[in-house]
């Protein structure tokens, strides 16, 4: 598809989601596509390899979360798992101030992000190169962030035990679960206890399909 096609689809998918964007965040956002495209040629990124499906399931579904994100300037947000950026290098495009850290294991997709937040000149952004079920060599970031998100983490019972210690107190963590997501969980009555867990629907668009978020407030302090 050619750089003008891939523009008009992005400008289409925006239009659908009703996100108006400054001309500077799309060509931010079309030059984070083709990067995607290039890099994945020669490093697994992400099995969307091709810059219409990178456009359309990668940047347009990551954008439709901004509505869940808390207002605030400089909101701190982890995209764990993070891979080739989805969602957090579209999120942190369409809404500059907030401060967002990238894990991500693997040393390719981490060199990739890197490089990303450099060629996009992200500032209050950072990658940090660590596995999810070893982040408790990292306490700084226990309790550090207002949003955590994920997307195709683990499933869902795991990736919220795996996440909600990093949630501040009153923090929100935000994960996308395809179509009827709701029916896939099984809550335990001890997660209930500081969790409070909904499911909110993005309806289908022309261009997008619908999905399920799940949305899970930290009502207190984890242990």
């Amino acid at each position: 598809m050619s750089t003008p096609a891939l523009a008009a689809l992005l400008a289409q998918g925006l239009r659908e989601i009703a996100l108006p964007l400054e001309r500077a965040s799309s060509q931010q956002l079309l030059a984070y596509a083709a990067e995607v495209a290039r890099w994945a040629k020669r490093v697994n990124l992400t099995g969307l390899r091709e810059p219409e499906r990178i456009v359309r399931d990668g940047i347009l579904r990551s954008l439709r979360l901004l509505p869940f994100l808390p207002e605030g300037e400089g909101l701190a947000l982890a995209d764990v798992g993070s891979g080739a950026g989805f969602p957090g290098i579209p999120l942190k495009v369409a809404r500059p101030t907030l401060l967002i850290t990238l894990i991500e294991a693997s040393r390719r997709r981490a060199s990739f992000l890197m490089h990303i937040i450099r060629l996009l000149g992200l500032d209050g952004a950072s990658c940090l190169r660590a596995r999810v079920e070893a982040l408790d060599d990292h306490p700084e970031l226990r309790g550090g962030f207002a949003v955590v998100t994920g997307r195709a983490l683990a499933p869902l019972p795991k990736a919220i035990a795996l996440l909600t210690p990093l949630l501040a107190p009153g923090g929100t963590l935000l994960l996308p679960q395809g179509k009827g997501g709701e029916r896939r969980w099984r809550p335990s009555p001890a997660a209930q206890k500081s969790q409070v867990l909904e499911f909110k629907k993005v309806p289908a668009t022309p261009l997008l399909p619908e999905e399920t978020v799940a949305i899970l407030t930290n009502t207190g302090c984890f242990t």
